[in-house]
């Protein structure tokens, strides 16, 4: 097939796949995540150490060799960066305080980052990308090529994010922000072109897009268009069926036939996205009354019973998950975890632990560990990555330099809930990708 190129063994397409629109001819405009290189001096999990550091490193008072102290990694040459010479120019512009920003810096694991926009401090700082982060936008990430053969691209940011695994991730908004003298001709124009948006905003809509939305409804569904994508994206069936076609080009997306599909379609995707979005509370599942079947999931527990003493290191990560690699990068560890069988109480079918009745314990040290995290669960990936296993192979302790907090470790917790919900509501994204590829828009 030209279309997908002439993969050497046969690939899995479903009939109308080739039919259907790519990504990028919805929503034409996409960002590559940002590359900081220098993860030990501008990302960090604490907002005061990152802002002490970068203070330090915009002292005039602390000369170079101290700061090679201070952070060996800021001070070291590299391809494309001559950290001494960047250093001297910075020093004479200053520290920007604003430029602390919330930054996903992979799938369920948001930093902060020092966003610098001259020198390559950040190897590859995206200034077209950040403008565009504002309140109230959404990103879906995506690749035109998935290197795995599983496919696990879709995640949503509302932060600015990093490039997640297997190479280049693309960030596509829901709105692009727009300058003053695009205002001024978008307030003009709002009645010409209705992507033009009064308030700084414009819709990230193509020509294909505009009159699909126009031909079901109006505008306004615009945003259920984008909702409607990420429900798409994670329903296993379309993962399954299109596999082959999935991993040689940008996915391509089904449209509703009707305006009642597209908002039923949507408000699956905006449940999703609520799943993924590890700063939004979701009621039953990090909120209020926990949902019965999530409850028993990944609880903090120690050998013996009693009471975790964060203080006495109950909550230092040193099972092994994760040590530091040459250049600064962390390197995954096997870590501890132990499969055993489920107890009354603990067992969701629909989580894969039946019908052998296993579970695992995943385990922060010899004596803590989060009981019960269904198997699929644990294997969850998202962007390329291991979720659970990935987000512990940085917090191991002299990585992290100090234990989890008592939040941090209540975290791996609520992501594990997230991911099983994600995963309870697999049979509802298939019914509904049933019924759009059932019902699709034919122009």
């Amino acid at each position: 097939m030209p279309e997908i190129g002439f993969p050497f063994k046969p690939r899995a397409i479903g009939r109308d796949y080739l039919n259907w629109p790519l990504l990028p001819e919805i929503f034409p405009t996409a960002f590559p995540g940002v590359k900081t290189s220098r993860d030990d001096v501008v990302v960090d999990t604490d907002r005061d150490a990152l802002i002490t550091r970068m203070q330090q490193y915009f002292d005039p008072t602390i000369s170079h060799a101290e700061m090679e102290r201070i952070s060996p990694g800021v001070m070291e040459s590299g391809s494309g960066f001559d950290a001494i010479p960047t250093r001297e120019y910075l020093l004479k512009r200053g520290f920007l305080p604003q430029n602390i920003v919330r930054y996903c810096y992979r799938p369920f694991d948001i930093r902060w980052l020092y966003w610098e926009p001259e020198t390559k401090l950040l190897d590859r700082n995206r200034v077209e990308y950040s403008p565009h982060v504002f309140i109230g936008n959404i990103w879906l990430e995506a690749r035109q090529r998935q290197n795995n053969d599983i496919f696990d691209r879709g995640y949503v940011s509302q932060v600015l994010s990093d490039n997640f695994g297997s190479g280049l991730s693309s960030f596509f908004p829901l709105y692009l922000r727009t300058s003053a003298q695009q205002r001024d001709m978008f307030d003009f124009a709002a009645e010409v072109d209705p992507r033009n948006l009064s308030n700084g905003r414009q819709l990230n809509l193509s020509d294909t897009a505009l009159a699909y939305v126009q031909a079901v409804g109006s505008i306004a569904e615009a945003e259920a268009l984008f909702y409607h994508s990420i429900a798409v994206l994670h329903a296993p069936n379309y993962r399954n069926e299109n596999a082959g076609a999935l991993r040689q080009d940008w996915p391509r997306i089904p449209l509703p036939a009707t305006r009642e599909l597209l908002l039923a379609s949507a408000e699956l995707g905006r449940r999703v996205a609520a799943l993924l979005d590890s700063e939004q509370p979701v009621a039953g599942v990090t909120s209020g009354v926990i949902a019965e079947a999530l409850r028993p999931i990944a609880v903090l527990s120690i050998a013996g019973g009693g009471q975790i003493n964060p203080t006495g290191g109950d909550l230092d990560v040193t099972a092994g998950w994760g040590h530091a690699g040459r250049g600064g990068i962390t390197m995954p560890g096997k870590g501890k975890t132990l499969e055993r069988r489920a107890k009354a109480g603990e067992i969701t079918p629909e989580l894969g632990v039946v019908p052998d009745g296993k579970t695992l314990d995943v385990y922060l040290n010899e004596r803590v560990s989060w009981r019960n995290v269904p198997p699929r669960v644990w294997s969850y990936t998202i962007g390329g990555y291991q979720v659970l296993k990935k987000w512990l192979s940085y917090r191991e302790r002299p990585l992290l330099g100090r234990g989890l907090r008592v939040d941090e470790a209540r975290e791996v917790t609520q992501i594990a809930r997230r991911i099983a919900a994600i995963l309870l509501l697999e049979p509802e994204l298939d019914a509904n990708y049933r019924a759009v590829v059932g019902a699709t828009y034919r122009q």
